[in-house]
């Protein structure tokens, strides 16, 4: 059928086959397709949605029993780091699941929309009162505010990934960062964990890498990571965003003062967010893929869907990935490696890197050669047809993660004849974008877009910089002035 987004893990099947689907809201297109054709039936008909309640979670069969939850391992992770048990955390998911579940879609849904990242912008300046070092830019004289804080020596760059320019490594040993919640913050993970039940959410907890020390210059990059998992991740820093927007939104309707106790533990200064080796520290590579197609190049942009935790309805350069290892953390902290993985993941159809399912690190070399797609092996045999480049790096003090804005120009039209074609999008993305390089007018319209993550934008401005002075002739950008 040349579905290439079709993906069903075990834990998925035992729900349908439990009746745990109470609307199509969340399935994926690709999944749908494939189950009608192998059947016959529509897809309603197939999982009888009008013929049962609907539920947030699959029961066990047992009166009074517990109801599964797909989120356990994250519900593991509270217990350990609170006071809470896990037997507690896991009803009160539970019960909370339940009860948005019971709500209308309208209001269950209303929650999940992402906040103007203007809106962001402005709150981050008004918590850490204008903070030097907010990454600015004029598009044609019109001003870009990014809730980016970085330095001059940090932008503009043109390091070459997968060179003896860049240098990353795993710390000798291990300084575990301690981490334990009060009241509130249990609650508020409670509610994250609540909502990944009922909305579809695809989570894992893999591990990834934090970091605890950088240097960049003209001369290279060079940074020191330690490993930490994406549950810490995303009970801690990546709940700061929520709480941000929420106070945003009350300070336009006329609250005098809004409480942000998350962000005041996990990232209460600007200052502390460069403290790398003092906090948990996650984030990774963002990406501007350009190819070129003969007279410009080809800029590929994502909308992101509502299955992600994060950025859910954003547009963002693709791939956008979480720095992390898949079989050897020693072996793997170059962050060109995640950035070859994410190519083939997110846009070169390899299923089997995308680390959910449940055949996840079974492998012991993933990203052998052999295991390369087609348009990746072209690639590795013709190096000097394309280019990975780190443009720049900053931190996000919306989320306090690291971004290293990079840029992937294929410089050889043959790449695109060939396989153009096969470039698509993962589960990740709703949909995704091509814009010319050639069309000066476009790639305004889409800077100014308001639907721009922080860190997309920022790694869209930087690699877009990077190309007009790599190949001048194919690029048309709108005048970028780059202030900090």
């Amino acid at each position: 059928m040349n579905e290439y987004g079709f993906a069903l893990s075990e834990r998925q099947l035992r729900r349908w086959m439990a009746g745990d689907v109470a609307s199509l809201d969340s399935a994926r297109p690709a999944n749908v397709r494939v189950l009608e054709e192998e059947f016959g039936w529509p897809i309603a008909a197939l999982l009888a949605i009008e013929a049962r309640p609907k539920t947030a979670v699959a029961p066990t069969g047992a009166p009074g029993a517990k109801p599964e939850l797909r989120t356990d391992e994250f519900v593991a992770w509270l217990a350990a780091h609170s006071d809470v048990s896990f037997e507690d955390a896991y009803d009160r998911v539970a019960t909370a699941a339940e009860h948005l579940a019971s709500r209308p879609p309208a209001q269950r849904h209303g929650t999940a929309i992402p906040a103007v990242r203007s809106q962001l912008v402005e709150a981050v300046a008004a918590y850490y009162g204008d903070p030097a070092g907010l990454y600015r830019a004029k598009v044609d004289s019109v001003a870009v505010e990014l809730s980016i804080l970085s330095e001059p020596r940090w932008v503009g760059q043109s390091i070459p990934l997968g060179t003896t320019a860049e240098h990353c490594e795993l710390a000798d040993t291990q300084s575990d960062v301690d981490v334990h919640l009060d009241d509130h913050h249990i609650d508020v993970a409670i509610e994250r964990l609540a909502a990944a039940e009922t909305d579809g959410t695809m989570l894992a907890n893999n591990p990834l890498y934090r970091l605890t020390g950088l240097e960049i210059s003209a001369a290279g990059l060079n940074a020191q990571f330690a490993c930490s998992d994406f549950a810490t991740y995303a009970l801690t820093s990546d709940l700061l965003e929520a709480e941000l927007a929420a106070a945003a939104t009350k300070r336009s309707s006329g609250a005098a003062s809004v409480a942000t106790p998350l962000r005041d533990t996990w990232l209460p200064t600007a200052q502390a967010a460069l403290a790398f080796d003092r906090r948990v520290c996650v984030g990774g590579p963002v990406c501007l893929v350009a190819v070129c197609f003969g007279a410009g190049y080809y800029l590929l942009i994502q909308e992101r869907s509502s299955k992600v935790l994060n950025g859910t309805g954003t547009i963002a350069v693709i791939p956008k990935a979480f720095h992390q290892p898949t079989v050897d953390a020693f072996d793997e902290t170059p962050l060109s490696l995640t950035v070859e993985r994410e190519m083939e993941e997110e846009l070169l159809g390899r299923l089997d890197l995308e680390l959910l399912g449940p055949n996840t690190g079974r492998r012991a070399a993933p990203m052998h050669p052999q295991n390369a797609s087609s348009p990746m092996r072209w690639l590795h045999g013709h190096r000097d047809a394309w280019r990975m480049e780190c443009t720049g790096f900053g931190v996000n003090l919306v989320t306090g993660n690291f971004e290293f804005a990079c840029l992937i120009a294929v410089h050889d039209p043959k790449w695109w004849a060939d396989y153009g074609h096969l470039l698509a999008a993962n589960w990740e993305a709703s949909h995704l974008k091509r814009y010319s390089s050639v069309d000066r007018n476009g790639l305004r319209r889409l800077i100014n877009d308001s639907r721009w993550s922080n860190e997309a934008l920022f790694a869209f401005i930087e690699g877009l910089r990077r190309l007009a002075e790599v190949d001048p002739e194919r690029v048309e950008s709108p005048a970028l002035e780059v202030m900090l």
